[in-house]
C-alpha cells in the first residue's frame, strides 16, 4: 500500500487581500527559509504565514496547520509521513477516538453561535463569532476532540502575527476555552500556556481635567458629560437610558433591562443610583426640551446614540488636552486628531467611584452604586484614590521625616 505524500505549505495573505496556500521557500543549501512563500513565481517575505501539510486521509485531502515556526514546521511534516507510513503498514490507528464518541466542529459552532445570538448580547455575539471563525480557519481538525495543544497555539499564534495585541489574544482564547468547556471537551493547554498581558490601569480623571471638558462643551455635551460622572454608568448603559430609568422625586438613575431594545445590564445587574440635586435640575430642564423622546441622549431617529467615545474624544481635542503622542492604527496623532488614549468613557466610572470614596463613602456601598458583583473589583477602582488621600500622604511623608537634606 503506498504512503500517501505529505506537502508542505504555507498559508499567507495575498495583495489583494485573499489568503491562499503556496509553497514555502527553500534556500539554495535545501534550508527552509523561514516565512518566505512562492508568489508568482518569486520569494516574498509573509510574516503573518502559517504552514499547513497537506496529506490524503482515508480517502480525503486534510489540511493541518502545523504554525509559525519553520523548523517546527518541518518536524510535524516528518512526524505525519512517520505516523502514515505506520498506518499503512498496519501498525497504529490513526484515529482511535469512535464516532459515536465525536463532537463535530462546524457543527458545534454553528450550534454555539445560534445559543449565543438568543441569549448575550450583539457585542458578546461578534467577539464569539469572530473567535470561533478565525479558529476554523487555523484548524483542520473536524471533530473537536482530535483538537490538541499544537491546534490552540497555531490559533493562538496566527492571532499574534496577525497583529494583535497580548490583551486581545488573551480574550480570544478565554472565548475559545468557553466554547471547549460547553461542549464538555477539555481544553488541551496547559497553565504555562497561558498569554500574558500587562493590566491596563484606568485612572480617576482630575478635578482640573473635568472642568476643562466642561468648559470647552456645548450645552448637550456638557449634560452627556455630567450624566457619565454623576451616575458612573457604563457607555451602553447610557446609550439605553430612558426616562423611566430617572425619578426625579427619589433623585435616583435605575440601570434596567429593555428586552424590545435589546439591552441587559451587563451580568443581568440591575440598579439604582442616587443622583446629585444639579444633575436632577438639569434633567428637569432637558425633558422639557425633548417631552417625546423615550432615550435620555438619543441618537438619528430617535435610536440609540452609538458615538459617545467619539463625542469625548473630540470634546478633549477641542479643549486642548490631548497630550500629543498617542496614534492610532491608521498612524494618525491625537496632536491634530480625536484618538487620544488618555480619554475614556469608562474613566468617569472610575472617577464616580474614587470621588464618592474620599467623600466618605463605603466601599460596600460603592459597590452596590458600581454593581459589581465582586468587592475586590470595586476595591481595585478605589486603590489609586487612596495612594492620593490626604492620610496616605501624611504616612508617607512621615515615613521619611528622618531625612534631613541641607538646602
Amino acid at each position: 500500500m503506498p504512503v500517501p505524500a505529505v506537502r508542505l505549505k504555507i498559508r499567507v495573505r495575498l495583495s489583494n487581500g485573499s489568503r491562499a496556500y503556496v509553497d514555502p521557500v527553500f534556500s539554495s543549501n535545501g534550508k527552509l527559509k523561514p516565512l518566505y512563500a512562492v508568489v508568482n513565481g518569486k520569494p516574498e517575505h509573509h510574516p503573518e504565514g502559517v504552514y499547513n501539510l497537506r496529506y490524503i486521509k482515508a480517502g480525503k485531502r486534510v489540511w493541518d496547520a502545523v504554525g509559525t515556526d519553520a523548523q517546527l514546521a518541518l518536524t510535524a511534516k516528518l512526524r505525519v509521513e512517520h505516523k502514515l507510513q505506520a498506518v499503512s503498514l498496519g501498525i497504529t490507528d490513526p484515529d482511535p477516538i469512535k464516532t459515536a464518541d465525536k463532537t463535530d466542529l462546524a457543527a458545534a459552532i454553528k450550534e454555539y453561535l445560534s445559543d449565543t445570538a438568543k441569549a448575550k448580547s450583539k457585542r458578546t455575539l461578534y467577539a464569539y463569532t469572530r473567535t470561533l471563525t478565525v479558529f476554523a480557519s487555523t484548524c483542520s481538525r473536524q471533530y473537536m476532540e482530535q483538537i490538541n495543544r499544537r491546534d490552540v497555539l497555531n490559533y493562538l499564534d496566527h492571532l499574534k502575527t496577525s497583529g494583535n495585541v497580548p490583551r486581545t489574544v488573551a480574550n480570544y482564547s478565554n472565548f475559545l476555552k468557553i466554547f471547549f468547556n460547553h461542549n464538555k471537551v477539555a481544553w488541551p493547554l496547559e497553565r504555562t500556556d497561558r498569554v500574558k498581558f500587562t493590566e491596563k490601569v484606568v485612572s480617576a480623571y482630575e478635578p482640573h481635567e473635568i472642568n476643562a471638558l466642561l468648559a470647552a462643551a456645548d450645552h448637550e455635551e456638557s449634560e452627556l458629560m455630567q450624566f457619565f460622572l454623576f451616575t458612573g454608568a457604563r457607555d451602553r448603559e447610557v446609550q439605553y437610558a430612558t426616562w423611566r430609568d430617572v425619578n426625579l422625586t427619589a433623585k435616583t438613575f435605575a440601570v434596567t433591562e429593555k428586552l424590545d431594545l435589546g439591552f441587559s445590564p451587563k451580568d443581568k445587574e440591575e440598579g439604582e443610583i442616587p443622583i446629585p440635586d444639579s444633575l436632577v435640575d438639569r434633567l428637569c430642564a432637558r425633558r422639557k426640551r425633548h417631552p417625546d423622546s423615550r432615550l435620555i441622549f438619543p441618537g438619528i431617529g430617535g435610536k440609540p446614540n452609538g458615538h459617545f467615545l467619539r463625542t469625548l474624544k473630540w470634546l478633549a481635542l477641542r479643549a486642548g488636552m490631548n497630550c500629543g503622542h498617542c496614534y492610532n492604527k491608521t498612524g494618525a496623532c491625537c496632536a491634530t486628531k480625536p484618538v487620544c488614549k488618555r480619554f475614556e468613557l469608562h474613566r468617569f466610572r472610575k472617577t464616580f467611584a474614587s470621588m464618592h470614596h474620599e467623600a466618605g463613602v463605603s466601599a460596600r456601598t460603592i459597590q452596590q452604586w458600581l454593581r459589581h458583583s465582586d468587592l475586590e473589583t470595586t476595591l481595585k477602582y478605589l486603590a489609586a484614590s487612596d495612594h492620593k488621600s490626604v492620610k496616605i500622604r501624611d504616612q508617607v511623608n512621615n515615613t521619611f521625616a528622618f531625612v534631613k537634606v541641607a538646602a
